[in-house]
């Protein structure tokens, strides 16, 4: 995404660096309607190359026991924008054959690192999560799941439209329908279930959903920031910048919106100082975005849902303590009768999505509370 992106806004000599001996990571396969905007400003993407990613429009997110309600419902993209369902690894092979060739990029292949000089003006660091966890990054301490059950299942066609984001016993479930495979995925804290109990609970929703696995594995995760992710000179993006849980699938758009502060930085259109403030709002946002659903709790009553519930509420608490963007939407989510009221986007929401979000997850009364 960054090397598209610079090539296609600047003039830029580019040297990209990588280890092809890295196996990319087979996540992060959905987006928000950010995302093929920016492929088609900066790749020319159409719905041509949706074939060639193993793609699918994605025009909504259904929703199952999350809140007071057990009934599913689907919160709907606007008409004529949606997201995509992708193949991670067939993008990141994609846009490398597209970028390889031209004239203005340099690949060397080579593990760098921080610890290696670099003789460039501008740096984007994108070398996936850390190893270790240090002063320079912070935990997303609201957020309260740590592990993913993963399960590839592979079928002749894609059965429906939207992600699934089903709330369970022990956390949520992810269903990502690509032409040929649906994956889903339990996303859970191991401290609250074993992997046992999840695989028990993944087998009876894929009975229900007509899936056979062809493939299961297990991921640990972190929730994490930078404190200061953009310099004068460096920027950090992906991965090496941020992992927030894919509630919501906002990596990818979080990840094109580093990539214009870095190009307002390094064309000192902002400061770092600014681009660090608006990047630690984003997070912040996105956070309480996700702590959202948490807060509105689930179906399901057990110590799990009484830990996430407790800390989506302290984090709902938070934002709406102080005058924010976040609580000026979330007043005029519930306070506004006007079709056409717009504060922008909060989080990845319009106002339309708050609004439809917070009634379905039959929250209003609850909000109101904090409001006071």
């Amino acid at each position: 995404m960054t090397a598209a992106h610079f090539l296609r806004h600047t003039d830029y000599a580019i040297d990209w660096i990588y280890d092809p001996a890295i196996i990319p990571a087979a996540v992060g396969e959905g987006t928000t309607l950010n995302f093929p905007r920016a492929l088609q400003e900066n790749l020319m993407f159409d719905s041509n190359d949706m074939i060639t990613l193993n793609a699918t429009p994605k025009v909504g997110i259904s929703k199952r026991n999350w809140g007071t309600s057990e009934k599913e419902f689907l919160h709907p993209f606007p008409i004529g924008a949606v997201g995509i369902h992708f193949s991670a690894v067939t993008f990141q092979d994609y846009v490398f054959e597209k970028l390889k060739a031209n004239s203005r990029i340099n690949l060397i292949e080579k593990n760098i690192n921080e610890r290696y000089g670099i003789d460039a003006d501008h740096v984007i660091m994108c070398t996936g999560s850390p190893t270790e966890f240090g002063e320079e990054y912070r935990l997303a301490e609201h957020i309260p799941v740590n592990a993913a059950f993963v399960s590839q299942c592979p079928w002749d066609h894609p059965r429906f439209s939207h992600t699934l984001t089903y709330a369970m016993s022990w956390g949520w479930v992810f269903g990502i329908p690509l032409q040929n495979r649906c994956a889903i995925g339990y996303i859970y804290n191991d401290k609250f279930a074993t992997e046992e109990q999840v695989k028990e609970e993944v087998a009876e929703l894929l009975k229900e959903l007509n899936l056979v696995p062809s493939v299961q594995r297990s991921i640990k995760f972190n929730n994490y920031f930078k404190k200061n992710n953009f310099s004068e000179r460096v920027v950090y993006n992906g991965n090496a910048s941020f992992f927030l849980e894919p509630l919501e699938a906002t990596s990818t758009g979080l990840a094109h919106q580093i990539n214009l502060m870095a190009a307002d930085v390094f064309n000192s259109k902002t400061t770092a100082e600014r681009a660090n403030f608006g990047y630690a709002n984003l997070i912040n946002e996105i956070e309480g975005m996700i702590s959202l659903h948490y807060f509105a709790g689930s179906s399901y009553k057990n110590d799990f849902w009484t830990y996430a519930e407790s800390l989506g509420t302290k984090k709902i608490s938070q934002l709406l303590s102080k005058a924010s963007p976040f609580a000026k939407m979330i007043i005029t989510a519930l306070t506004s009768t006007s079709a056409f009221d717009t504060n922008g986007e909060v989080g990845t929401w319009t106002l339309h999505s708050w609004k439809y979000n917070i009634k379905e997850l039959g929250i209003t009364e609850k909000l109101k509370l904090y409001l006071k």
